[in-house]
């Protein structure tokens, strides 16, 4: 039996609409490079104005950018509401008193990590569920056992060598 001939379909250029035969296996839209030039070469669209959800000021945006917020401090700004809206709503399905709101401390409002005291056991964390602190060393040992202090290195202290 002989080899059924191949089906080449034909489509239209989009710049030109000229009809062409995209070369077999590529995803060809354009019937020569000039035409892709061109196509790469027109004008894009003017940008689009929004109106941003936290301060409710108008701001330009690309229409090909999903963007929502005017600034980095007014998305982070919202990004604290969410959280304390969700941080409240679990306390309340929980039956606890809802935690007090974090403050900003940093540059343009943002928040500061979570500084361990001095005298606080070494793998201190907040938790990712509740964002409370966690102590796993407390379950271990003491804390002064998980932060040793050597008052001063002398004769009780023996250097390590490799035989």
């Amino acid at each position: 039996m002989p080899p059924e001939p191949e089906t080449t379909e034909t489509t239209a250029c989009p710049v030109c609409e000229a009809e062409f035969t995209p070369t077999p296996g590529t995803r060809q839209k354009y019937c020569s490079r000039r035409c892709r030039e061109i196509s790469h070469q027109a004008p894009r669209q003017p940008p689009t104005m929004h109106t941003c959800p936290v301060c409710e000021a108008e701001f330009a945006a690309e229409p090909s950018v999903r963007q929502i917020y005017c600034s980095p401090a007014c998305r982070i700004e919202q990004e604290k509401r969410r959280d304390q809206a969700r941080d409240a709503e679990r306390a309340r399905r929980l039956g606890e008193k809802p935690a007090a709101p974090r403050t900003a401390t940093g540059p343009a409002g943002i928040r500061a990590r979570h500084q361990p005291e001095p005298l606080a056991p070494a793998a201190t964390r907040d938790c990712p569920h509740c964002g409370r602190p966690v102590t796993i060393v407390a379950l271990l040992a003491t804390p002064e056992a998980a932060r040793p202090t050597i008052t001063q290195p002398g004769a009780e202290v023996i250097a390590l060598r490799r035989a």
